[in-house]
């Protein structure tokens, strides 16, 4: 059963570095960074961070507004676009041809991770959404006011989850061909996968799952 992500915002563990390759840093009232070749990090005067880093080929693009920070990395011709704003915490990672999109506003967390598949998570109001496709799989993580979401796929398949006001919905997929789709709203909780029954608990609001693995709610 996936495990429930907690949505507490992540903490910058490293120092960014200067650009010393190909692209463009601009600083303006926020930090925008964008790198076709190389590492690039901009530091805006709203105290905002972002760092835009193509060790090989690929697109990274990064933009942080109102004290956040924002990471994007891209390799093996991937694309990587980040964007936090109001005091919010963005990061991306695209691999061997994979997209990647994390955006993140109002205190949130977002992230999201693609090896040669799709990755987009959006976070907003206090909240934490993660999107991670390990492989040619497709997942999208939202989460509004409160909430916390997490999509994971291991294989080519397809995992959704949408949060709101305090909920908490988890996805994971790991077959070829599998898919869920996990909606959690007002203080639900859903939980599935595409190999077993998944967990519904309303908890006064609405969960629901719809999977290869079964379905609730």
């Amino acid at each position: 059963m996936v495990q429930t992500r907690s949505f507490a915002l992540l903490g910058l563990t490293s120092l960014l570095l200067f650009a010393l390759a190909a692209g463009t840093a601009d600083a303006g009232m926020g930090a925008l960074c964008k790198s076709t070749s190389g590492d690039v990090s901009n530091t805006g005067t709203d105290g905002s961070k972002c760092d835009a880093n193509v060790p090989s080929s690929g697109v990274a693009k990064a933009n942080a507004l109102g004290n956040s920070l924002a990471d994007a990395k891209a390799n093996g011709g991937a694309k990587a676009i980040s964007r936090a704003t109001k005091s919010s915490e963005a990061d991306v990672e695209a691999n061997t041809g994979g997209s990647g999109v994390a955006r993140a506003n109002n205190k949130s967390a977002a992230g999201a991770s693609a090896d040669s598949g799709k990755a987009t998570a959006t976070a907003n109001g206090n909240s934490d959404a993660q999107a991670n496709s390990f492989g040619p799989g497709l997942t999208t993580a939202i989460s509004n006011n409160n909430s916390a979401s997490t999509a994971t796929a291991t294989a080519n398949c397809t995992a959704k989850t949408i949060a709101k006001n305090n909920g908490d919905a988890n996805a994971e997929c790991t077959t070829d061909g599998g898919f869920v789709k996990a909606t959690a709203t007002n203080g639900g909780e859903a939980d599935g996968t595409d190999t077993a029954p998944p967990t519904c608990n309303p908890n006064g609001g609405t969960a629901k799952v719809r999977s290869t693995g079964g379905n609730c709610g």
